[in-house]
């Protein structure tokens, strides 16, 4: 069922993201500050992505669209023809009912005696307020699904995609050419998926809202029916499918074989256990509670005799009765009860448990409102700011570890994604014959940081030889996979045959986050300095069988004029074609193709430009309303 929450164009272009601190009136959204808009349009691609917010979400961070992009131009004689993504899902509320319902567990216990266990009364009743009201909130709005700042980010995506690509989706319509929706199978993806159509029909006026392809297994029978539920390349890493089913064959051998891997690594678990272990947790875990429980019932938390453990269960005993959220129906959020195997069994259970629901709390603005207010950001501010910093460490250590470039030596965590890769080259090779203009798909954390890594991109490049560190090591999950996390493949292609007598090879661009980036070094683009790549030389360099002997284009098959630099608002820009500390081409040039500028996008009004591909992302000083596609919940 539908909320009444449209985001406005300009919320769709900013991400939804507004300052902390700031909360829903009447279902709509209170605007930027000035303060914050003139920050954003002046802060530089890595704050963008996350990096530098000092906020510390780890791969929680909501996604931030870029505030001004510019895209190089196509090169001479091509045109574009197709273009393909994967995107996580936006931000969402908590998976389960897990740190809400332990932390409220141990509240309880301090509540006990007029609040002896806390440092004062006020402090007491004011932490139990906040984890009583995102529990609430987490039941009205179902537990694992989209939040409505998710619903706007896919919305912005969607219409973003269509500004950049106009040319390709006018010449569609008339060639009767569809669009593939592709979901994990898991509701927020799909939904995730639903609000991104949303913000592309309405940006395009519908000029392919109905020109979908039938999906061979839809992801549902109601709003998800246009999805094409894909769990080979969407949901590689469980062999269990989020519908109960079982992965068989190849993508079950290939699903087990990464799981024995992350569960039996002796490497693996040795670097999560010196994380576990390190001094800074155990200080940082005490920091953060002392400010809320008194240090005589902080050291009545653990494992020995006498001493306390919560379990997730009614009454917090190891074998007590499910514990299910005040107000939920199991019956249609099964998320909404507990895992009894969770537990808080010393300081930094607990405090890992309230870190995650100040994370979970940004991915929630929409929901934080009169009905059920919360504020986390306040244990995490002043002296205990470096704490979130601690906490993201630990989490982003795990994702790296299991998920991302990982230990040296090894590539079991990110060779599970070579499905996705491989449906990336098939569909750019099967467009024609399928009669796509693009192919649209909607997955997980667990689905971009290993492709993430499969590729190379920036921050995913570097392995560990020693203990992952923030000091050692670029991989941040707040910019490697913020919530909305997306990778864009455009495509042009050239008619005719070149001299050989060869069809000539398609080409292509990636945009990651809604940024031109350059592929790896390891791959040469057709010119120094360009962002664009002969289809063939991806596909050997990326497989890791190195470049390829005609990687740059000839003069005959439409080599780019000179490149030249087009300004970005980034004041770190290098030369074209530098590289950054990554490996990555930095900067997006214009070469020669159609007049051979690149060229940035204006919004005037409600029109657009359909041969402008950039964006300028603009941000209203409004109050915003509206809806957003909303799914019912389901069990899991």
């Amino acid at each position: 069922m539908a909320k009444n929450h449209t985001a406005t164009k300009e919320q769709r272009q900013a991400g939804a993201w507004r300052k902390r601190g700031t909360k829903s009136v009447g279902g709509g959204m209170l605007a930027l500050t000035s303060a914050v808009v003139a920050a954003a349009m002046l802060a530089t691609p890595a704050a963008l992505a996350g990096e530098g917010t000092d906020r510390y979400y780890s791969s929680k961070q909501p996604y931030v669209a870029p505030a001004s992009t510019s895209y190089s131009a196509i090169p001479n004689r091509y045109h574009l023809a197709y273009t393909e993504s994967v995107a996580r899902h936006g931000s969402r509320g908590l998976s389960s009912y897990k740190y809400d319902a332990l932390l409220a567990l141990m509240a309880q216990s301090a509540a006990e005696n007029n609040y002896a266990g806390f440092v004062s009364p006020e402090v007491g009743k004011e932490f139990i307020n906040n984890v009583n009201a995102i529990t609430a909130a987490n039941v009205g709005n179902g537990y694992g699904m989209l939040s409505g700042q998710g619903a706007i980010q896919h919305q912005g995506i969607g219409e973003r995609i269509y500004q950049r690509d106009a040319d390709l989706f006018a010449n569609a319509a008339k060639q009767g050419l569809r669009v593939s929706y592709q979901s994990s199978g898991e509701p927020r993806a799909t939904e995730s998926g639903e609000n991104f159509k949303l913000g592309f029909d309405q940006a395009s006026n519908g000029l392919l809202a109905n020109a979908v392809v039938a999906p061979n297994n839809p992801a549902d029978n109601n709003s998800g029916k246009n999805f094409d539920k894909n769990t080979t390349t969407l949901y590689f890493h469980k062999t269990d499918n989020p519908d109960g089913t079982q992965k068989t064959g190849e993508a079950k051998e290939r699903a087990e074989r990464y799981q024995q891997f992350v569960a039996n690594d002796g490497g693996i678990a040795e670097a999560e256990e010196n994380v576990t272990n390190d001094p800074s947790m155990t200080t940082a875990s005490h920091n953060l509670l002392s400010q809320i429980f008194t240090d005589d019932f902080l050291a009545s938390i653990g494992k020995e005799e006498g001493q306390r453990i919560w379990y997730n269960t009614a009454d917090g005993t190891k074998k007590g009765a499910a514990n299910c959220a005040a107000g939920a129906d199991p019956a249609k959020d099964a998320n909404a009860c507990g895992d009894a195997k969770k537990k808080i069994a010393s300081e930094q259970d607990a405090a890992m448990d309230l870190y995650n629901l100040y994370i979970i709390a940004a991915d929630m603005e929409q929901e934080n409102n009169e009905s059920h207010a919360f504020n986390f950001d306040q244990y995490f501010q002043g002296q205990h700011a470096q704490e979130a910093k601690t906490f993201a460490w630990s989490l982003d250590a795990e994702d790296f570890y299991e998920k991302g470039p990982g230990r040296a030596g090894q590539d079991e965590t990110y060779r599970i994604a070579q499905p996705l890769l491989d449906d990336f080259f098939n569909a750019i090779d099967t467009r024609e014959r399928a009669g796509t203009a693009a192919t649209f798909r909607f997955a997980h954390a667990e689905t971009i940081i290993p492709f993430a890594a499969l590729l190379k991109l920036p921050g995913s490049q570097q392995q560990a030889s020693e203990l992952y560190t923030y000091e050692n090591n670029p991989w941040r999950g707040e910019s490697v996979t913020p919530m909305a996390a997306n990778v864009q493949w455009d495509v042009v292609v050239r008619d005719g045959t070149d001299v050989s007598g060869q069809l000539y090879q398609p080409l292509v661009r990636m945009l990651y986050n809604e940024k031109e980036i350059g592929f790896n070094d390891s791959c040469t683009p057709i010119a120094d300095g360009s962002t664009w790549y002969k289809e063939s030389e991806l596909k050997s360099c990326l497989n890791g069988k190195g470049t390829t002997v005609d990687a740059r284009l000839t003069d005959e098959e439409g080599q780019p004029e000179t490149p030249g630099h087009e300004s970005t608002p980034d004041d770190s820009q290098k030369a074209p074609g530098a590289n950054d500390a990554n490996g990555q081409r930095k900067h997006p040039v214009k070469s020669s193709a159609n007049g051979g500028d690149a060229v940035k996008l204006a919004k005037t009004g409600s029109n657009v430009t359909p041969a402008i591909v950039a964006t300028v992302v603009m941000v209203s000083s409004a109050i915003f309303g509206g809806s957003y596609a909303r799914r019912s919940r389901r069990k899991a």
